[in-house]
Parts: C-alpha cells; structure tokens; sequence
C-alpha cells in the first residue's frame, strides 16, 4: 500500500508539469518556425548573391521565403536575373503558424501592416535586411516578440509578461 500511495503523490505532482510543458509547444513551434525561416532568407539572400524576401500573409498566419529575381551589383544598381530554372526560385521555405498562435503586431521598416493582406521583409545580398518586428501570441496569453537586426540580418526574440 504505501508504494501505491507514493506512485499516486508522484503521479499527482508529473501529470500537471506534462500537461503545462504540452501547452507550451505550439508557442516553441511557431517561435521556432519564424526564426528559421529568417535564417533561412538570411542565407539564401548570401549564397545567391541576390535580394531574397520573406512573404507573410497576417491573415493566412503563413510565411514563405522567396527570390526576387533581383541581383544586388556593387555600384551598378540592381540588374534582373534571369528566370528560375526548375527546382530554383519560388519555395525556398514554407511555414504556417499552429492554431493556438496569432499575429499581435507585425510591423516592417517601422510601419505597422498587421492588417495589410500581404508583407514582404527583404533580405540582401550583403547580409542586411529591412527593420522587422513581430509579435506572436498563443491562446495561453504566451507572448514572443521577434525582432530582425537591420544591420546583421539575424533575428532575435524575446518573452514578454
């Protein structure tokens, strides 16, 4: 008996931890997903030589990571590249937020576009971007606010209460 009651006092202090630590997936996921496909923008902007742009879609909650087509010249401006070849060009990265999460604010180069239909943040070949700032709530009041470095690229996030 006394081994049962203790299988019952442990069982009764893991079972809520599980739960809680299960809630706190979709805000990892999504949190995860977002900054990936940062990088992942971040990176292809670099190998390609070329102005790469992150599409997000506030209403659809979906972010995807495409070339332009735009190659950045050292001084000559900007020169259109010729047309993807297959496999090349459109579908770098996909992704598209859990359920349980939504956009709270989204804002590029300082102006507000959580209502705009479409967004684009670009990425360039210098490895710079566009002033990003996004903020992702759960339905658990979970808040992450992720912001891109202009003069790096590189994306950061943090919690806020």
């Amino acid at each position: 008996m006394i081994v049962v009651g203790i299988i019952a006092i442990l069982m009764t202090i893991a079972i809520p931890a599980f739960v809680s630590a299960q809630n706190k997936t979709p805000m990892r996921n999504a949190l995860q997903g977002v900054m990936e496909a940062c990088a992942t923008a971040r990176a292809q902007a670099i190998l390609r030589g070329s102005i790469v742009e992150l599409h997000i879609r506030p209403q659809d909650y979906t972010f995807d990571v495409a070339p332009t087509g735009q190659r950045e010249g050292s001084g000559r401006g900007v020169d259109a590249r010729p047309e993807p070849k297959a496999g090349e060009g459109h579908g770098v990265f996909s992704l598209k937020l859990p359920e349980e999460v939504g956009i709270e604010e989204l804002a590029v180069n300082f102006q507000l576009l959580k209502d705009a239909e479409a967004v684009a943040v670009r990425f360039h070949a210098n490895g710079t971007s566009d002033e990003f700032t996004l903020v992702l709530r759960s339905l658990y009041n979970e808040l992450r606010k992720i912001t891109l470095d202009p003069i790096t690229g590189k994306a950061d996030y943090d919690v806020m209460r």
